[in-house]
C-alpha cells in the first residue's frame, strides 16, 4: 500500500504551515502536476526519493512535460494538460490515456478538482493548491486506486 499526495498549480506558492509540510512527510509518492517550476525544485531538494513532477505551461521548461509511472500495479500519466486542450473537454487526455493503457491519468492546469472515468480509466484533476486550495490525496493498493479531493486548510 501506498500513500501519494497529488498537488498542481502551486504556482511558486507552497504553503509555509508546518502542517502542509507534515503531510508531505507522511506520505510515499508526491506527484507534482506542473506550474510551479520554483516549487518542484524546492520539493526536489526536500524530497528527492519520492518527488514525481512534471512541468506546466507557466515553467518555461520544454522537457519533462509527460511523465508515467507504476506503482503498486497501479500505470499513471501524468501530464499539467494544457497539450491536450483539458480547459474545454478531457477527450484528448483520455485518448492519450487509453493509447498508453493507464489506469489514470492525473492532469491540472484547470485550478478546480475534476473527476470522471472511462471504462476502468479514471482521470483525476486535484485542483490549483494556489487558487481552489485543493489537493488529491491518493492509496494504491493491489491494483486499485482510493482517492479524495481535499480542501487544504494549510
Amino acid at each position: 500500500m501506498k500513500n501519494i499526495m497529488v498537488i498542481s498549480d502551486t504556482h511558486n506558492r507552497l504553503p509555509k504551515s508546518e502542517t502542509f509540510w507534515e503531510a508531505l512527510d507522511n506520505v510515499d509518492y508526491i506527484f507534482h502536476l506542473g506550474d510551479g517550476a520554483r516549487d518542484i525544485e524546492h520539493l526536489k531538494e526536500a524530497y528527492p526519493d519520492k518527488l514525481v513532477f512534471v512541468y506546466g505551461n507557466n515553467d518555461c521548461k520544454t522537457s519533462n512535460q509527460e511523465k508515467t509511472v507504476e506503482i503498486e500495479g497501479v500505470k499513471f500519466f501524468l501530464t499539467h494538460g494544457h497539450h491536450y486542450k483539458v480547459k474545454s473537454s478531457d477527450l484528448n487526455l483520455q485518448l492519450r490515456g487509453l493509447e498508453l493503457g493507464v489506469d489514470c491519468c492525473l492532469y491540472g492546469h484547470v485550478h478546480i478538482p475534476q473527476y470522471s472515468e472511462y471504462g476502468k480509466m479514471k482521470l483525476i484533476n486535484p485542483g490549483s493548491l494556489t487558487y481552489s486550495h485543493t489537493y488529491c490525496y491518493m492509496t494504491v493498493k493491489d491494483g486499485k486506486i482510493l482517492h479524495r479531493a481535499v480542501n487544504a486548510d494549510f
